[in-house]
C-alpha cells in the first residue's frame, strides 16, 4: 500500500535518493542464513504525529446547513512489525518470505480502530538470475519507479492526508498494485540496468474468493489483467549521482455489474506511465530530481478507469533534500490536472511541502513538516462525456488546504 516507511536495513527503491515515503521493504541479506535451516529476522516501525489543520471543507459552511466546524488539532499513530523468513538452498537457491502486519488507520474492527491487516505477505526466490515474488505485494512498476527525493513523511500523498476528511489527493503517481496477489519478477543489474514485470488477475487479495460484498473476485466487476513493467538506471558519471526509470501500468476496466450482466457503455482501459530522474553529488549532501505521470486513469492512485470520451491525466513533482550530519531539509513541489469531461474546467491540484528529519539517536528520527494544497474544480462524481458536477466550499469551487505535522518514528 502506500507510505509504506520501513526501518529495516534492506530496502528496495532508489539506491541514490529515492523518498523515504515511496521505500519498499524487501528480504534481508543472505548472508547469514545457512543451508540446513531457515533464518528468522523482525523489523518494523512505531510512528506518532501530531496535526494543525486548515481545511475549507472541515468549515461549517461546507458541510450543510447548521453544521459546525471540525476541531483543528489531532493526534495519530501508526505500526508495522515485518517478519523476514528466508534460507539458502545447497544449490545456491535463496528462499523465503516476508510478513508484513499493519495498524494503518483502520476503520474496522477494533473498536478503538487499530485493527491489524496483512499490507505486504509474499513469498520469494532468488538467484543471479534474479527474484520471483509470489503473493500480496506491489507492483513492478511501483517498487521500482523513480521519483523525486523527499524526507521522511513529507511529499504529495504523504502525512499531511492522513489528517483530512475525503482528502482525494491525486498526486501519488503510479499505483502499487493494490497489494493485489500477484506475481513479480525483478532482473538483476545490468551495468547499473535492472528491469520488472509483474502481473495480477484483478485487484484482491488474501485467501478468500469473494469480496468484502456478494461478488466474487473472478466476476470482473473491477479493473482485471493488470500488468506493469519497469526499466530503471543507477550509477555514477563523473562523480554525480544518477537515478532514471521508465515505468507503466495496464489493466482493463470493469466488465460486468454487480447482478452480472455486462456493461454496456465500458470505461476506457487504463494506460499509465511514468518517468523520473533524480541526481545526487552535485553539491555534497544534495539531491534534486523529478517525476512525470501520464495517462488515461482517475484518482490516485492511478486505479479509477475513465468514462468514454473523457481525457486523460496528468501530474509533475518536483523535489530537493539536503543532509549534513543527522539532519535531512526537503522540499517538494507538485502539480496534477484530470478531466472532468465536456467544457467543465478540469481538476487541478497543487501542492507546496516543506519538512526536515533529524534523527535522536539509533532508530529514533523526529520529523516536522508543511503543506499548502489547493484543490480546484473538485467532481461529485466520476466525470462523463458530457462534463461532472463540481463541490462548492464556501463561495468558490476551490478547496484551500493546509497541514502542519510534526512527530516521531522508531524504527527497527
Amino acid at each position: 500500500m502506500r507510505k509504506i516507511l520501513l526501518g529495516t536495513t534492506a530496502v528496495v527503491g532508489l539506491a541514490l535518493a529515492a523518498p523515504a515515503a515511496f521505500a519498499q521493504s524487501a528480504p534481508p541479506s543472505m548472508a547469514a542464513a545457512n543451508t540446513s535451516a531457515l533464518s528468522v529476522r523482525l523489523g518494523g516501525f512505531f510512528d506518532f504525529s501530531y496535526g494543525i489543520v486548515s481545511d475549507e471543507a472541515d468549515k461549517g459552511s461546507a458541510r450543510g446547513t447548521g453544521a459546525q466546524s471540525r476541531a483543528t488539532t489531532d493526534m495519530r499513530t501508526e505500526s508495522e512489525i515485518n517478519l523476514y523468513v528466508d534460507g539458502r538452498a545447497a544449490n545456491g537457491l535463496q528462499y523465503g518470505a516476508v510478513f508484513e502486519l499493519q495498524m494503518d488507520n483502520a476503520q474496522t474492527g477494533a473498536a478503538d480502530q487499530t485493527g491489524v491487516s496483512y499490507d505486504e505477505l509474499y513469498g520469494f526466490m532468488k538467484g543471479a538470475w534474479g527474484e520471483l515474488r509470489f503473493g500480496q505485494e506491489d507492483s513492478a512498476a511501483s517498487l521500482m519507479q523513480v521519483t523525486r527525493p523527499s524526507v521522511l513523511w513529507m511529499g504529495v500523498s504523504d502525512a499531511w492526508d492522513e489528517f483530512l476528511p475525503a482528502s482525494n489527493y491525486i498526486m501519488a503517481g503510479v499505483g502499487d498494485g493494490n497489494d493485489a496477489t500477484k506475481i513479480i519478477y525483478l532482473s538483476p543489474q545490468f551495468s547499473g540496468v535492472d528491469f520488472g514485470l509483474s502481473y495480477a488477475p484483478n485487484r484482491f487479495e488474501g485467501e478468500r474468493a469473494d469480496t468484502t460484498g456478494s461478488n466474487a473476485q473472478r466476476d470482473n466487476t473491477g479493473l482485471t489483467n493488470e500488468i506493469s513493467a519497469a526499466l530503471r538506471y543507477r550509477g555514477t558519471v563523473g562523480g554525480i549521482g544518477i537515478a532514471a526509470g521508465l515505468v507503466a501500468q495496464f489493466a482493463d476496466s470493469a466488465k460486468q455489474s454487480s447482478n452480472g450482466q455486462a456493461i454496456a457503455n465500458r470505461d476506457q482501459n487504463i494506460t499509465t506511465y511514468a518517468a523520473g530522474l533524480v541526481l545526487s553529488g552535485i553539491v555534497p549532501g544534495f539531491s534534486i530530481g523529478a517525476d512525470y505521470t501520464w495517462g488515461n486513469y482517475r484518482t490516485t492512485p492511478a486505479t479509477g478507469s475513465l468514462g468514454a470520451g473523457v481525457d486523460g491525466s496528468t501530474q509533475l513533482v518536483l523535489g530537493a533534500t539536503y543532509t549534513v550530519g543527522a539532519l535531512s531539509l526537503g522540499a517538494n513541489y507538485g502539480v496534477a490536472t484530470q478531466s472532468n469531461g465536456g467544457t467543465v474546467d478540469d481538476r487541478t491540484q497543487t501542492y507546496v511541502g516543506a519538512g526536515l528529519a533529524y534523527v535522536i539517536a539509533p532508530g529514533m528520527t523526529f520529523f516536522a513538516n508543511y503543506n499548502v494544497i489547493t484543490d480546484e474544480n473538485v467532481p461529485t462524481a466520476a466525470p462523463t462525456k458530457s462534463g461532472a458536477s463540481l463541490t462548492t466550499y464556501g463561495s468558490d469551487k476551490t478547496r484551500d488546504i493546509t497541514v502542519a505535522v510534526a512527530g516521531v518514528r522508531v524504527a527497527f
